[in-house]
């Protein structure tokens, strides 16, 4: 055999087996980006239990890649995460479960305004939008009311580290920066803080808490009613989920007076009503608030949306959350004419 052919025939042997692992791992990869998640992601049991919760859950028409990205999706964010899959596959307990690292977590947001873009509008022209720079370099705020671990529970649930690896310094007298400037204009209650993609599509447990401390992401409809009181009065409070979660980050102070710290509990003449019954979702105006139950003129002859309250003007010391009929008839209740 001559010297060119046997030189031939090595690179044809080396060739085949190269050829067939190429083909071998596109298939693959193949397979796994367009195959039924229920043959391909469920493969890995870390895996079964979200797969579970997906298959139940209002997102159950998308493919994973949908949110995830597939085999084919070549962008680093995607590549890093597959290989970071495999990686704590062999690295840590198998009971452990799969957690989204916050940059994963902003990352996601992006497919959330794809499919909703009107509501991910209204939240991001809401207060619920704040960036790492609106809440924790707020210079009126540092000076009052030094910054501390437990800002990170509502404002950074799914920060990686604490306060100390946030901002500096951690005291009332600044200035103050961020560690990293690259999180100024990253949002601290993303979309996930307060839902979950995967859960299940009944009743209002698309409402999350995301809890900073354990990791999870626990329905509203599970969350405890938070007993409340007016002195020592009990006050009646909502029963609808949403409101439990709402309450979760405006917390009364820990004797649960309503009213204390950034506490919203109605009480008055709108006892018992749920925040949502007058904040819209996401945008959590409530300009229409008074329209969905009162007339444009009401009963008692006065423009319910012209009366003195915080809902007209927010200097108003006669605050929407606590006002009585007295408040705007004298002191008088309207239906009786006795003293409230």
């Amino acid at each position: 055999m001559s010297a060119s052919r046997h030189f031939r025939f090595v690179l044809m042997t080396a060739l085949i087996p190269i050829v067939f692992l190429l083909a071998s791992a596109l298939g693959g990869l193949a397979w796994f980006h367009f195959a039924n998640p229920a043959d391909t992601c469920v493969s890995c049991h870390e895996m079964t239990s979200m797969h579970t919760a997906w298959a139940s859950s209002s997102h159950r028409t998308l493919h994973c890649r949908s949110c995830h990205g597939g085999s084919l999706t070549l962008d680093a964010h995607a590549l890093s995460a597959h290989v970071n899959r495999v990686a704590q596959h062999f690295l840590r307990t198998p009971d452990k479960p799969v957690r989204l690292s916050e940059e994963q977590v902003i990352a996601m947001q992006e497919s959330c305004r794809a499919c909703h873009p009107q509501s991910f509008a209204d939240w991001q022209g809401s207060r619920h939008a704040a960036t790492y720079a609106n809440i924790f370099l707020d210079p009126k705020h540092n000076q009052t009311e030094q910054l501390a671990p437990d800002c990170l529970r509502c404002h950074g649930m799914f920060f990686e580290g604490h306060i100390e690896n946030l901002v500096k310094p951690v005291s009332t007298t600044g200035p103050w920066e961020l560690i990293d400037p690259a999180k100024s204009t990253q949002p601290v209650i993303p979309c996930l803080a307060c839902h979950q993609l995967h859960s299940a599509s009944a009743g209002y447990s698309s409402a999350h808490l995301y809890v900073r401390h354990e990791k999870v992401s626990i329905s509203a409809d599970l969350l405890p009613i938070t007993p409340m009181s007016q002195g020592k009065r009990q006050v009646e409070i909502s029963h609808d989920p949403r409101q439990r979660l709402c309450m979760q980050c405006h917390a009364s102070n820990s004797s649960r007076q309503v009213g204390t710290s950034d506490d919203r509990t109605p009480t008055g003449v709108h006892e018992g009503l749920s925040c949502l019954d007058c904040h819209t979702s996401h945008s959590n105006s409530a300009r229409a608030a008074c329209s969905t139950c009162h007339p444009a003129v009401s009963d008692c002859k006065l423009n319910v949306e012209q009366m003195d309250t915080t809902f007209r003007d927010l200097g108003s010391k006669h605050n929407i959350h606590t006002m009585t009929c007295g408040d705007c008839h004298n002191g008088q209740r309207p239906d009786s004419g006795h003293k409230k």
